[in-house]
């Protein structure tokens, strides 16, 4: 016996196309005007946009579309642009003039549903033409994405908190490593020198009623040569929490010493070009920026194998723009993750904490180079 076939199916575009519209997780649209309308040169674009407001209409949703919104099908048909914008008129015309420009447009809207709730939609639509070119209306899907843009904002926000808490940090860290330096300099300085004074004291007094003997004169030389060094050690210490001259005489002359210091210490050359007539900075501008050039002096002797680098501080308009180039090795991409980026990761927060921004570009074996710029206003 002969098995019975399937009955054929009869492919149906527009039965399709409807099972899709009703079914879709997304919200669908239809949006209609009572009359096309003109939309190009010569038209008043504010007063059509009036008439849109007023006299587009909602035609057709689909269910998901009543659920973004926390309503009925039946209670969005017939509602135009003003209902859906009572909260943000002029958010809603930006909108509307940039899809009847282009004719298509995907946005991200905050939006207000009938129960006063707000949320935010991303979408796409696509307009409707007459065949004189006239608009006749538009056609939407979009979705809901409050959550996830909340989630966003969120996360911006707590960066922005960690951000505001790492220039706190830096901030209280400098202010100690000032007032350590300060200390360091002038109490244990201080207590050298005098324990210097006392030995020469002792020694003149020695040698006052007749001759010191050899052996004692070389004790006192060494013990002279041991404070002498760890007075030097002591001024070095103090310089490197905090240089004296970043607070006497300013950035160029501080900048000047790291220059220094770091070709003295590492056998690198460096060079150093400033702006003639360099402005005094704020102090917390000065700290950030003398940091930023000394970490990245300390990767370029650490880690680039360079033999030059090259350090400029420029004004340009309201900005300071720092420079730091080297000829070592240079870096591919993945290398600036991880542990080892952590200085550059300092860096940048320096530059944002100030409203800057810091650029690094390198090529392996074509060195590295970073730019931070700084808007600034001399003190």
């Amino acid at each position: 016996m002969q098995s019975a076939l399937p009955e054929p199916i009869e492919f149906n575009t527009s039965a399709l196309l409807e099972a899709f519209f009703e079914r879709s997780q997304d919200g669908f649209f239809f949006m209609m005007l009572d009359q096309p309308i003109e939309w190009g040169p010569g038209v008043d674009k504010d007063a059509m946009l009036d008439y849109v407001f007023a006299h587009q209409r909602m035609t057709k949703v689909n269910p998901a579309m009543a659920k973004q919104f926390r309503t009925t099908r039946e209670a969005l048909i017939g509602l135009t642009p003003n209902d859906f914008f009572q909260h943000d008129v002029a958010a809603g015309r930006r909108g509307w003039r940039a899809l009847f420009d282009a004719g298509h447009r995907h946005s991200i809207t905050n939006e207000r549903r009938l129960d006063g709730s707000t949320m935010w939609v991303e979408g796409d639509y696509m307009c409707f033409y007459d065949s004189g070119g006239r608009i006749t209306g538009h056609f939407g899907i979009q979705r809901d994405v409050t959550d996830r843009t909340r989630a966003a904002e969120e996360l911006e926000q707590s960066r922005e908190e960690l951000r505001a808490l790492a220039a706190r940090l830096q901030a209280i860290r400098e202010e100690e490593r000032t007032r350590i330096a300060r200390e360091i300099h002038d109490e244990l300085g201080q207590a050298l020198t005098a324990l210097k004074l006392d030995l020469a004291w002792m020694g003149a007094k020695r040698t006052k009623g007749g001759r010191t003997s050899e052996s004692l004169r070389a004790i006192d030389e060494s013990i002279t040569e041991r404070i002498d060094q760890t007075m030097e050690i002591v001024r070095r210490i103090a310089s490197e929490l905090r240089p004296s001259v970043l607070d006497q005489l300013g950035l160029e002359a501080a900048i000047e010493y790291l220059v220094q210091d770091a070709s003295r210490h590492s056998g690198i050359k460096v060079t150093l070009d400033t702006a003639q007539e360099f402005p005094r900075l704020p102090d917390e501008i000065a700290s950030h920026a003398f940091r930023i050039i000394q970490e990245a002096l300390t990767n370029v002797t650490r880690h680039s194998k360079a033999t030059r680098v090259d350090v400029s501080v420029r004004r340009a308009g309201g900005a300071i723009i720092l420079g730091v180039a080297d000829n070592g090795v240079g870096f591919t991409p993945g290398s600036l993750s991880g542990l080892h980026s952590l200085g550059l990761v300092g860096m940048r927060e320096r530059a944002l904490a100030c409203g800057g921004v810091l650029m690094v570009q390198g090529k392996p074996g074509e060195g590295t180079s970073i730019v931070v710029t700084i808007p600034v206003k001399a003190s």
